[in-house]
């Protein structure tokens, strides 16, 4: 893409080409009004019809005829030079009218391609600005975490139970149903901090063998309530301890990113061992690479520890031995609204409200489906 600076350039000079052949079009389009001889014959020759008309048939006219005749011969004299002249100009005006058309498509392309080139710069110029920021920030929270969270949190605290219920609103539907046809055929599944249940319930009510397990008591007890198989212990501990190959599945939601970088290793090559062939591990965490996700999910957590992006969780799962088939995007928060173009300046519009619409309203939450091979 030419500099804006170029774009200018180039829009000066169709610009300068356009007013000057404008300003001879005006020139070519000035008539000469017709000389006072032609109204004068013009008076005369009435004068000849009406005599013509007043003498009766037994005189002669001759006379009378043969100047009416000069009188028409004069007045052709006088006109055909004229609408030759017209005739010439008419031609030079839709030749000129042509060339300023021709020349107008030049500049209006030049002044769109100008517009659109500052536009675009500015824009990228804003992005990447906004994306310094978010990485100095994502930096400074990292270092503060380091800082204060010392080891594993603490999610067997009656804090971390009311917390949850208060900031984590019960999974839709639409998306539990999401992991349904992988699991169907991947059972027994085990889910991995369970929390309140809601994945176990659904499971059960869709005939799915599935069990759970969670370090807090609280939300064990509720499990167990609610008539649902879960286990009270360490996760990681809990999963070392069953026999190889003897899960369908491994299921996480919004877990992961409450372990160390290290822990989220293990738990991805202990359940390698754990779930048999053909079987999934379904991960589903913040999307951090959304400004919304990151800003509003990820730091309302204090627990929250290893912000996890969709390709460092793909490549982690791929490294130990997993097929990653899908990365589901879940819940998107409310966008920039969009509108119909109709013209390219609109068109550049809607195309930078969707590049926006992209970065910083992208899905808040996403999940990597793996399969054992």
């Amino acid at each position: 893409m030419k500099k804006p600076e170029d774009l200018e350039i180039l829009r000066a000079k169709a610009s300068s080409k356009y007013e000057e052949l404008h300003g001879k079009l005006d020139r070519e389009e000035q008539v000469k009004p017709l000389g006072p001889e032609i109204e004068e014959i013009r008076a005369r020759l009435n004068d000849k019809v009406q005599e013509v008309s007043s003498n009766s048939l037994r005189r002669k006219l001759l006379g009378p005829q043969r100047d009416f005749n000069e009188l028409v011969v004069q007045m052709v004299n006088l006109l055909v030079p004229y609408l030759m002249e017209l005739t010439e100009k008419m031609s030079s005006v839709w030749e000129l009218h042509r060339k300023l058309y021709m020349t107008l498509i030049p500049l209006m392309d030049a002044k769109d391609q100008e517009w659109f080139a500052r536009a675009m710069e500015e824009l990228e110029g804003k992005e990447e600005r906004f994306m310094e920021m978010v990485d100095a920030l994502s930096h400074l929270v990292h270092t503060a975490k380091t800082l204060s969270l010392q080891g594993k949190a603490d999610f067997s605290s009656s804090f971390y139970y009311w917390f949850e219920r208060r900031f984590r609103a019960e999974p839709k539907e639409e998306n539990l149903r999401l992991y349904l046809k992988y699991l169907k055929e991947s059972q027994p599944v085990l889910d991995f901090g369970c929390g309140r249940g809601e994945f176990l319930e659904f499971l059960k009510k869709e005939g799915v063998k599935a069990f759970g397990v969670d370090i807090n008591s609280q939300f064990v007890e509720e499990c167990r309530s609610k008539g649902l198989r879960c286990h009270l212990g360490d996760g990681i501990e809990y999963l070392s301890s069953l026999e190889d190959s003897s899960l369908g599945a491994v299921f996480s939601a919004q877990v992961l990113e409450h372990f160390t970088f290290t822990d989220i290793e293990k738990i991805i090559s202990v359940s390698y061992e754990k779930v048999r062939s053909g079987g999934y591990f379904i991960a589903e965490t913040v999307n951090v690479a959304s400004p919304s996700g990151f800003h509003g999910a990820f730091l309302l957590d204090p627990t929250h520890i290893t912000p996890l992006h969709p390709k460092t969780l793909e490549f982690l799962l791929e490294s130990g031995g997993w097929r990653v088939e899908e990365i589901l995007r879940l819940n998107f928060p409310r966008q920039l609204p969009e509108f119909p173009a109709h013209n390219e300046r609109e068109a550049v519009v809607r195309e930078s409200l969707r590049r926006i619409n992209g970065f910083l309203f992208a899905h808040q939450d996403y999940a990597v489906v793996a399969k054992k091979p």
